[in-house]
């Protein structure tokens, strides 16, 4: 009994060294394995005033420069039509960098002085793997551009009634012209009752007049028009008491 006793205890303090050498191995092993690369965009908003030529880098970076190359898939959750931009859908973090980029372009001519765009961006879902993570601290990001002014900021105020159906006006050049060069004509505030909507214009130095209507010929009832220049009020609020009203400025 006691040689048995004894046997037992002889083959576990052999047996004791190889436990702890394998598991010294598999600690090393597990150790050895690269952390996961957490990835996110530079920066959670971005605001652009587009001119001719202007681009903008989308920027996707990591903590830990990766040992091989990571591709990261974006994905437009919200914006305008595609016609307006351009951007490929793809960053490669290059191996032993810190960040990818892809470059964002915009159709200048197609965009409007004043009208300012969104793009809601997000890291795709299909760049969650192979040891890629995400950083939720900036998991997405949101880009708003607009076409940039590089002459006088015109801003055209229409305040509606109850009938915004009614209610459109018209912008004339006169600087050469006294019976007036149309340069814009708006649509009716179909579904802007009893609020203020805003135009903006980028013009030259001139003269110019503004013809705001009521359809129905019958005024706005609380409301009316005003026009400033580069910040500057131009034509004060205007009431509008018939069919139509107008009054003139000045761009310097």
């Amino acid at each position: 009994m006691f040689l048995n006793k004894f046997s037992f205890k002889a083959a576990y303090i052999l047996a004791l060294p190889l436990l702890i050498v394998a598991g010294c191995d598999t600690e090393e092993a597990l150790l050895d394995v690269d952390a996961p690369v957490a990835i996110s965009f530079d920066v959670d908003t971005k605001r652009i005033e587009v001119e001719e030529t202007t681009t903008y880098d989308v920027v996707v970076s990591t903590l830990k420069a990766p040992s091989s190359d990571v591709t990261v898939n974006l994905e437009v959750t919200s914006g305008p039509d595609e016609s307006l931009y351009n951007m490929s859908p793809s960053i490669t973090i290059p191996a032993g960098e810190l960040s990818g980029k892809s470059t964002l372009s915009f159709s200048h001519s197609l965009l409007e002085f004043g009208d300012e765009k969104t793009l809601e961006v997000d890291i795709a879902e299909s760049s969650r793997s192979g040891g890629v993570i995400l950083n939720e601290e900036r998991a997405s990001t949101s880009i708003t551009f607009v076409k940039k002014c590089t002459l006088n900021d015109v801003i055209v105020s229409i305040t509606t009634d109850q009938y915004p159906e009614e209610t459109l006006f018209r912008l004339f050049d006169i600087s050469t012209n006294p019976s007036g060069d149309l340069l814009f004509q708006s649509d009716t505030y179909n579904g802007n009752a009893n609020t203020t909507v805003s135009k903006a214009f980028c013009l030259n130095a001139g003269s110019y007049a503004i013809v705001v209507y009521d359809l129905y010929e019958d005024g706005i009832t609380g409301g009316g028009f005003s026009v400033t220049v580069n910040g500057t009020s131009a034509v004060a609020l205007t009431p509008v008491t018939g069919a139509s009203a107008v009054a003139f400025f000045d761009v310097e």
